[in-house]
């Protein structure tokens, strides 16, 4: 159990550290004014978190790590016939993990019955540090079960696991911050997701929506075409216009989203920011 408690506590320090931060500084200086009870929302969000965390880290999370373990000890996967250093093994996982994100997060926006799932996190109207909790427990399931194949295939080991994961939650934390980082934003955005090129994510607009799919590293949307800069990023109006309801904004509300008679498919305005 010591190892496993290790685990958690080294994904669980670095994001609460980040978590901080960050609501402070939405606090001291957010990017946009709070027409909401800042606590409220998070207790929903983060109530989901919870949920999420308790259930899946020892199941799926625990299966993955017991696969990993696995596949390592037995140099099964292609990292491990190459037989590279250990550094280089956990840096070209990671990248493997980040493309496997990027493509999984584009499936969520193409697959309707995926999308019923994935609309939980774009329903939040209010994106601040706490959207980055804001999953439902079957999206989360989906995607750890069919993470599975890609652990055994490129032989990750545990130690990629919990970079990427580790790296995956703070760099999730800091793109759904509410804060401004003026011009220092289109700078880092050519290495990672800045919170100005996921806002344009959590658009309303359609074409806006379907774009900028990356999680941490910003590359993959440009190789892939789907890169998309709003003009008028201040502009933007967040949410789904099918769960603007307060209903769908409360806990059991995001809890149901899946099983509402809402269109499978976002239907906002088609009307891009850009045109």
């Amino acid at each position: 159990m010591l190892f496993f408690d290790t685990l958690l506590a080294s994904r669980a320090a670095p994001a609460a550290i980040v978590l901080s931060v960050l609501w402070l500084i939405e606090s001291i200086k957010p990017r946009t004014v709070y027409r909401y009870w800042r606590l409220g929302h998070a207790l929903g969000n983060f109530g989901l978190a919870l949920i999420n965390g308790a259930m899946l880290f020892f199941t799926l999370g625990l299966a993955s790590t017991v696969l990993s373990q696995f596949v390592v000890d037995r140099r099964i996967g292609l990292l491990g016939w190459l037989g590279l250093p250990t550094a280089s093994k956990v840096i070209a996982g990671f990248i493997v993990l980040d493309a496997w994100t990027y493509f999984w997060h584009r499936l969520n926006h193409r697959f309707p019955f995926l999308w019923r799932f994935h609309r939980v996190h774009h329903s939040d109207a209010e994106m601040d540090v706490s959207t980055s909790a804001r999953f439902h427990f079957g999206e989360l399931t989906m995607a750890a079960i069919c993470r599975l194949p890609v652990i055994a295939v490129f032989g990750l080991s545990p130690v990629t696991l919990v970079v990427h994961e580790t790296i995956l939650l703070a760099v999730s934390q800091f793109h759904h911050a509410n804060i401004s980082l003026g011009r220092v934003d289109r700078m880092l955005r050519m290495f990672i997701v800045t919170p100005a090129m996921h806002r344009i994510h959590h658009s309303r607009v359609l074409l806006e929506t379907n774009s900028n799919y990356s999680s941490i590293l910003s590359l993959w949307d440009r190789v892939f075409g789907s890169n998309r800069n709003a003009k008028q990023d201040s502009a933007i109006r967040l949410g789904l216009d099918e769960f603007e309801d307060d209903q769908w904004q409360s806990f059991a509300g995001m809890l149901r989203t899946p099983l509402a008679n809402a269109t499978a498919k976002a239907r906002p305005s088609t009307t891009s920011l850009n045109d």
